[in-house]
């Protein structure tokens, strides 16, 4: 039986690695960095270890016996960018065979150009420290695997656009803002949607797993359905009973950001900043977050998980995000060519199929009028 170690089995993609692994039979091993990250999580009878992304000695005994590690490890740009080596280093000590690393579509551009492929040179520079902190990972890894010849681990990259599915803050958010009124498009919502549903890039990573041929490679995952912004939304609009007439179309507005703001996001984003926050607690990270935005701590409204379950229209026009600009953007499809020939992928999960599976997660958690 294959032992595969999950570092960030309490994020929605590790935790749906653990569910989905545990079923094909693997022994699963779900790292998480301490026990506060499982109290509300099953599976309690699994050999849950416990380590911090950047700490290379506790992540050696994490990954004691595994034969797989999964990177799925959630985080800052800092924490994207320090995380890589020392879980090489510490897969590399323990004889792991394969480390199975999470990127983003997004090294090649919240939009990419038409025609981008896996072996298109990565987009730098990068607007978002995201995506420059994922392109500085791949590397590390790649140089580190390099470096060592023929002691190497084997490192896979999967590259996913927008992940999403029961569970997923994504699918909250988007259910939140078509309840109150803040959806909305840019571009008359025309710009392709890359997304990929959890369950389709799990499976993915699982042909991998046994595929020799996958080894310093990167792949694209995804639906074979080519579908633009308001198409994506078209499922969960007339669930909610929301036409897509009511959703705004907006103009991209101009974005800027001030000296403070970049400068106190790239001290955070640091290596050094984010090395030295793993030894301390939550609460500390955000009192120290605070201060280098020169922010005043405000007193937060309880969050809600899920929408209500009335429409309430807001009294303010949604607002264009940086983010979600660059990605409506995008005028092209990323392929699955060659997912599909040297994993042999093909989706488990249509598209249509799982924004039904997510509507129908979010009516039985309380989130979707069953009278609409």
């Amino acid at each position: 039986m294959v032992k595969v170690g999950i570092l960030g089995a309490n994020g929605f993609i590790g935790r749906r690695a653990v569910e989905m692994l545990l079923e094909r039979d693997y022994e699963v091993v779900p790292i998480v960095r301490n026990e506060s990250r499982i109290l509300d999580l099953p599976y309690t009878d699994l050999d849950w270890r416990f380590a911090n992304a950047l700490d290379e000695s506790a992540l050696k005994q994490a990954f004691v016996e595994c034969d797989i590690v999964l990177h799925s490890v959630l985080g800052s740009a800092g924490m994207i960018r320090a995380s890589a080596k020392p879980a090489y280093r510490a897969a590399r000590a323990v004889g792991v065979r394969r480390l199975v690393y999470l990127s983003t579509m997004c090294v090649h551009g919240q939009a990419p150009e038409p025609g981008t492929t896996e072996a298109s040179p990565l987009k730098m520079p990068q607007p978002f420290p995201y995506s420059s902190a994922k392109i500085a990972a791949e590397r590390t890894l790649l140089r580190l695997q390099d470096q060592d010849g023929e002691q190497r681990v084997e490192v896979v990259i999967f590259r996913p656009g927008i992940v999403f599915g029961p569970r997923s803050r994504w699918i909250v958010r988007l259910a939140e803002e078509l309840t109150d009124g803040r959806a909305y498009v840019t571009r008359e919502g025309q710009g392709i949607c890359n997304t990929v549903y959890v369950d389709n890039l799990i499976h993915a990573i699982h042909l991998s797993n046994v595929i020799q041929a996958a080894d310093g490679e990167a792949f694209f995952v995804g639906e074979d359905e080519a579908v633009n912004w308001l198409e994506f939304y078209q499922p969960f609009a007339e669930a909610f009973g929301v036409d897509l007439s009511e959703i705004a179309r907006l103009e991209v507005p101009q974005f800027s950001s001030s000296f403070k703001q970049r400068l106190s996001q790239r001290i955070w984003d640091s290596v050094a900043v984010q090395s030295m926050l793993a030894k301390i607690s939550d609460n500390q990270k955000e009192q120290l977050k605070l201060l280098l935005s020169g922010m005043l701590p405000k007193k937060k409204k309880p969050k809600t998980t899920l929408p209500p379950t009335e429409v309430v229209r807001p009294k303010t026009q949604p607002s264009v995000s940086r983010e979600m600009a660059a990605l409506q953007a995008g005028s092209y499809k990323l392929p699955l060519d060659k997912a599909k020939r040297v994993l042999g992928y093909t989706p488990l999960v249509t598209l249509p199929e799982a924004c039904q599976q997510c509507i129908v997660w979010l009516r039985e958690e309380g989130g979707i009028p069953t009278n609409r």
